[in-house]
């Protein structure tokens, strides 16, 4: 019997909470946790005490009223007032708009119901339960118990109704402000980022055709071996710059197409390998990023270098994070001043912007003479793959 009334009650109190709003519901459980757990209870107990105490003092005025019938009105007047308070602090969207005529008809009724309690008092004591309708004192007594009651009813009611009303407006005007704050901030990094990748782009593409040019220009053999390269690179840069992320795959293809053209155009003067695990093929990040690094390799270090160098692209997973890194061996910390471009300074911004502190760009000198470049990435569970086994590495 008390499991299927317990069920019962389950299913009562699942179809209340369910009508209320994400706020109120909060507010209700709150209060549970605050009256069994957090000893509210008590508080009750000492307000029956205290109730049953003026009862108690009450009975010995002179107004011929027992202390059992001075307990039990003094009780059922104060946790009717109880309950109407918290009727009205967890139910206030429901008295929106209709105070004034709980106002009204909060005092008609409690009256309505001061008259039935007279008559059934009456009959409780077996006379006729309209006889105290003949004594004008004892409805003179009704009337006033059912009013004093019903202001006060309508008054704990419509105040903290009002308060609470007013509350949730200010609560849900301020929710609102900052959805629309939170999605203003949300279009201006969206546009920002994507002013970012644009002014990436021709930077790549200008410089790739002015090395295909200077070959041109000097009838050079490998011509063919650029153009296929070229080809490739503006195949896997063009779609990719205009996308919100990239894989690694992607990436590794862009790269190899862009030292294809490099070493094309330097010969000798440079070396390099891409290592790029297989197994990271498909992790996301964001696009042009790494080949940023790789031209500020090329163009930084090895290009106004005499003897050239050797440039060495890497991936891996460090600590539930992915490292990417591009390693030069040109002029090193000597002849340049490292983080002053455009190209790296849009890499800061965009990795502030699309993960806040989670992730960044250090710069770090190189042995025995260049820069290590690394963008330190957060890597999710989706991304937690094996680092084991690298791609081949291209060859000058």
């Amino acid at each position: 019997m008390f499991a299927v009334l317990k069920r019962r009650y389950d299913a009562f109190a699942e179809r209340a909470l369910a009508s209320l709003s994400e706020v109120e519901r909060e507010d209700v459980k709150s209060f549970d946790r605050w009256f069994y757990a957090g000893g509210g209870w008590r508080w009750l107990a000492a307000i029956i005490l205290v109730t049953t105490a003026l009862a108690w003092l009450a009975a010995h005025l002179p107004w011929n009223m027992t202390f059992l019938w001075a307990a039990v009105l003094f009780n059922f007047v104060v946790l009717m007032l109880l309950w109407a308070g918290l009727t009205a602090w967890f139910g206030y969207r429901k008295f929106s708009g209709k105070l004034f005529r709980y106002i009204v008809v909060g005092p008609l009724l409690a009256l309505g119901g001061a008259f039935v309690g007279a008559s059934i008092g009456g009959l409780v004591k077996g006379v006729d339960p309209l006889d105290w309708l003949q004594d004008s004192a004892k409805v003179r007594h009704v009337v006033i118990a059912g009013l004093v009651f019903g202001v006060l009813y309508t008054i704990v009611v419509a105040l903290i109704a009002a308060l609470r009303n007013r509350e949730y407006r200010a609560l849900a005007a301020h929710l609102a402000a900052e959805r629309r704050q939170s999605e203003l901030s949300r279009q201006l990094a969206e546009s920002k980022l994507r002013m970012l990748q644009l002014q990436i782009e021709p930077h790549f593409l200008f410089n790739t055709l002015g090395s295909a040019q200077q070959l041109a220009e000097r009838g050079a053999p490998d011509a063919a071996r650029l153009i296929a390269n070229l080809i490739r690179f503006l195949r896997a840069a063009a779609p990719a710059m205009r996308e919100e992320t990239t894989t690694l795959a992607q990436e590794r293809s862009l790269i190899e197409a862009y030292l294809g053209i490099m070493q094309t155009r330097l010969g000798a003067r440079l070396a390099c390998a891409v290592a790029i695990p297989r197994e990271l093929d498909d992790v996301a990040i964001p696009p042009g990023m790494l080949i940023t690094l790789v031209e500020n390799a090329v163009k930084h270090g090895i290009e106004p270098c005499p003897i050239g160098g050797r440039i060495d692209v890497s991936a891996a997973r460090e600590a539930g994070q992915l490292v990417l890194a591009v390693a030069d061996t040109g002029l090193g910390l000597d002849a340049a001043a490292p983080g002053q471009g455009i190209g790296l300074a849009n890499i800061r911004e965009r990795l502030a912007l699309l993960f806040a502190d989670a992730a960044w760009l250090e710069l770090v000198g190189n042995e025995p003479r260049g820069f290590v470049a690394r963008i330190v990435l957060p890597l999710g569970p989706a991304d937690d793959v094996s680092t084991t086994r690298a791609s081949a590495p291209m060859t000058p």
